[in-house]
């Protein structure tokens, strides 16, 4: 709503110093009845701008139809000034090409201006600053305007920059590590037999082959729930001649591998033993020929899709002769064994062993291993520190994309932007993609930042529609503080307010300050702005440029 307030712009008083017309003579006699109005009363930082719709309004019979006005919106802030575009309006005998105002009606002018926003300028003031001059009938001023040292009129008071708040690293999205509290690992021996038998040959288990799978056992066996200690030997036959003769005999050679095992492994006591048999090994086949080089091997592979059926799958595969002959020397014989496994779940680091090793030897860390270690601690120096050194060591997208994430949460977007573009360089990636756009629009490059953003988070997108003033859309996808300063902007406090309830943080703190100085609770809005600095001690200097606390630090 525009409250009209009267104004004393003194367009005339002066002028009379300069010149010895009169033009202006019954417009400084009535000049308190001009009005204006700036909306928003508060400028407000959008964008990298401050706009302002200004709007001035003559009474009727006070504008001389032979004058011209040239007024000009000019912000100022301690250490500089920005002049805005000039605004002329004329009178009805004027030959030039403004804005006309009625002798007889009055009549006004709305201007939209814009200016650059300057860190300086938080606290500052929205001047019109007038100049004038006659018709041709005062020839010795018509061709230049006249300055007015006392045509200056303040018409707003601050920048509200909130908009400047808005944490773009909440939306930001980190990636998940793949470490393990445990991990399944296990060791395999494997003996093979002659074609329809299951005894094992002299050569088939020597004390080579079998000479690292003791050493797994015997480092593995005693360890906390290890399964070590328990060797099963599973039995197989090639996928050739009838099922139920190569399920006979994959039991057999399960057995027979069994027995040839334990008299390996003698030595090691505590040790058992299981055996079964599993029949054609149409599985192990499948891998078999999926490694070859053979010539039809895909032709074998859409057998093994369309049939369900061993019988049919080996019939098929026999009516390919010259591939059948293939596999009868290369695949089959392969497939007439048994596997011999020993298994071990191996407990990893525990979280305070991994922070010992980021305390003392953190490069010692495996990848996965300091991608854990980061999310073991919640200050965003400390994840930079170990997801960078995870970065340079293994070159991980995970890692570069992380770091970014954790330097914006400290507030240096531009080394954050750096690290996003190295993650993007080594693989595609939505979270990546998601805060390429958020880091960007932290930076005021929103033209980049929508463009990422159309693929990005609903949150992402909805913090780039208020980076651009869109705070109305913008609410209706934020959560938390982001939320409660785009209810603040849209003007709906009790929402603002709602946004915030279970944040104790300081920006929390300090935008509940803000709210009741707007709602004109200026002791309540002191006490929170107490608790905000004393939790964070920067925000003592912010308040002191806070347009929006300005009545508050007086009370305080």
């Amino acid at each position: 709503m525009k409250n009209f307030a009267k104004v004393a712009l003194t367009l005339a008083v002066v002028a009379f110093a300069f010149t010895s017309c009169d033009c202006y003579k019954k417009m400084g006699k009535k000049i308190d009845q001009v009005e204006y109005s700036c909306t928003p009363e508060v400028l407000s930082l959008n964008n990298g701008e401050v706009t302002a719709n200004i709007t001035v309004k003559f009474p009727p019979k006070y504008f001389n139809e032979g004058a011209v006005l040239k007024i000009t919106p000019v912000l100022v802030f301690e250490g500089g000034e920005i002049a805005g575009t000039p605004k002329y309006v004329q009178g009805e005998n004027v030959n030039d090409n403004y804005t006309v105002i009625s002798w007889a009606n009055g009549g006004q002018y709305t201007q939209t201006v814009t200016f650059p926003y300057d860190e300086r300028a938080k606290i500052s003031s929205l001047e019109l600053r007038t100049e004038s001059k006659c018709s041709s009938k005062c020839s010795e001023n018509y061709s230049n305007f006249v300055p007015f040292e006392l045509a200056t009129v303040t018409v707003a008071k601050g920048i509200n920059t909130l908009q400047d708040d808005l944490n773009y690293a909440a939306a930001m999205q980190y990636m998940d590590d793949n470490f393990k509290k445990s991990e399944t690992v296990d060791s395999k021996l494997y003996i093979l037999y002659k074609i329809n038998d299951a005894k094992v040959g002299k050569k088939a288990l020597t004390d080579e082959q079998t000479e690292l799978f003791k050493e797994f056992i015997l480092a593995n066996k005693d360890k906390e729930n290890s399964q070590a200690g328990n060797i099963f030997v599973e039995g197989y036959a090639s996928p050739d001649g009838p099922e139920k003769l190569n399920n006979d005999l994959s039991v057999k050679r399960g057995k027979a591998g069994r027995e040839a095992v334990e008299k390996k492994l003698a030595d090691i006591e505590g040790l058992t033993y299981n055996d079964e048999g599993f029949g054609e090994d149409w599985e192990g086949f499948q891998e078999l020929v999926e490694e070859s080089n053979m010539a039809d091997k895909d032709l074998i592979l859409q057998v093994l899709k369309l049939y369900d059926s061993p019988v049919t799958r080996e019939a098929e595969i026999k009516n390919m002769s010259e591939v059948y002959s293939a596999l009868k020397d290369d695949v089959l014989p392969a497939l007439r064994r048994a596997k011999v496994v020993s298994t071990a779940e191996l407990a990893s680091k525990t979280d305070d062993e991994l922070k010992a090793c980021v305390a003392s030897n953190l490069k010692d860390l495996e990848c996965e291993e300091m991608m854990y270690a980061a999310t073991l601690y919640e200050d965003p120096a400390m994840k930079a520190k170990i997801y960078e050194a995870c970065a340079k060591k293994f070159n991980d997208v995970r890692a570069y994309n992380n770091l970014g994430v954790a330097l914006s949460e400290m507030g240096d977007n531009k080394a954050a932007a750096d690290a996003f573009k190295k993650a993007a360089k080594l693989a595609a990636s939505s979270e990546v993609n998601n805060n390429i756009a958020m880091v960007n629009a932290a930076q005021g490059n929103l033209k980049e930042a929508k463009k990422y953003a159309a693929t990005a988070s609903d949150e992402a997108k909805a913090l780039v529609a208020a980076a651009q003033g869109n705070y109305t859309d913008a609410a209706n996808k934020l959560n938390g503080y982001n939320a409660a300063i785009a209810e603040y902007q849209n003007g709906n406090l009790a929402a603002a307010k709602k946004a915030l309830q279970g944040d104790n943080s300081a920006n929390a703190e300090y935008l509940r300050a803000v709210i009741a100085a707007k709602e004109g609770k200026v002791s309540e809005a002191a006490a929170y702005l107490k608790n905000a600095i004393a939790q964070n001690k920067d925000l003592a200097a912010k308040a002191k440029t806070d347009v929006n606390l300005v009545n508050v630090l007086k009370a305080m």
